[in-house]
């Protein structure tokens, strides 16, 4: 939301899903996860945590989107996690939406915060967490998976760009992508407080995972999904990381962003019952 008016829309979008969430069965709860910015930042994560019926303890899957995608849109992945006895937590992706963290190269420091508090909870079982990320989420996931590998059960990179997507030839060949509504440069550009094409030429290769040292690092178990086609994100940044690190699991789709089709989702969630909800303490 990069006007006014995009803002108006985000927080009547905000206020609406709210008012419509007492409908929600199971129900919805509204958390605000403590959390310890640095100076003008936030200090609590807000995040949406539903638990499925009838499961005592369950394991808990984070999710995100991307650039333009805040959680109250998660609503729709919800339900399939809950019907597999996973309770879901839907929070923003760093830089967006009411993350506590606008603009930042360590924006993974949210996943920190939101895994404590899950170890801290009676609820939902602390050491059986999911993550995944659409879109530019996937990028922010895939970190996490490696900075917190021993704390992430699952991960799932959704689309979501490492190395590649960040360097000079690839912005200019995407920023028009046909798959995208408008000047994606200029939304990547936002989410990190940033305005112009040019600043974001400057900054972007700041953030290739490859170049920061971490993808020959241990890292959680991963699941890569994107389609062959994507123009927003390259899918040669899913075969790097398919290159680097450990044994992954990968479902390359037919297909542009995201590799949308009706298998995709149901691919996802599959894998990450496997890897939630086979170990239970």
């Amino acid at each position: 939301p990069n006007t006014p008016a995009k803002q108006i829309a985000a927080e009547r979008g905000i206020q609406n899903y709210l008012a419509a969430s007492p409908y929600f069965k199971p129900a919805h709860q509204t958390v605000e996860i403590p959390f310890d910015g640095k100076p003008g930042e936030g200090t609590s994560v807000r995040a949406y945590l539903r638990l499925p019926p009838g499961v005592e303890r369950p394991p808990v899957l984070v999710q995100h989107g991307g650039i333009d995608s805040f959680k109250e849109e998660r609503h729709r992945y919800v339900a399939p996690l809950l019907d597999r006895g996973i309770a879901s937590l839907s929070i923003d992706m760093p830089g967006t939406g009411e993350s506590p963290v606008k603009g930042a190269l360590d924006g993974e420091r949210v996943y920190q915060a939101v895994l404590d508090w899950i170890e801290q909870r009676g609820d939902i079982v602390g050491n059986r967490v999911g993550l995944i990320g659409g879109s530019f989420g996937g990028y922010w996931v895939s970190k996490a998976a490696h900075v917190f590998h021993d704390r992430f059960a699952g991960v799932v990179n959704w689309g979501g760009g490492i190395h590649y997507g960040f360097q000079n030839d690839w912005i200019k060949a995407s920023r028009f992508a046909g798959s995208y509504l408008t000047d994606l440069i200029e939304t990547r550009a936002h989410a990190f407080g940033l305005t112009s094409y040019d600043e974001w030429v400057e900054f972007a290769p700041k953030l290739s995972l490859l170049d920061q040292g971490l993808l020959d690092g241990p890292h959680a178990p991963m699941l890569l999904i994107n389609g062959k086609d994507d123009a927003q994100t390259p899918i040669a940044d899913l075969y790097l990381l398919l290159e680097h690190g450990g044994a992954k699991t990968a479902r390359v789709f037919p297909g542009g962003h995201m590799g949308q089709t009706p298998q995709t989702y149901p691919t996802i969630v599959d894998w990450m019952a496997q890897h939630l909800l086979t170990t239970r303490d």
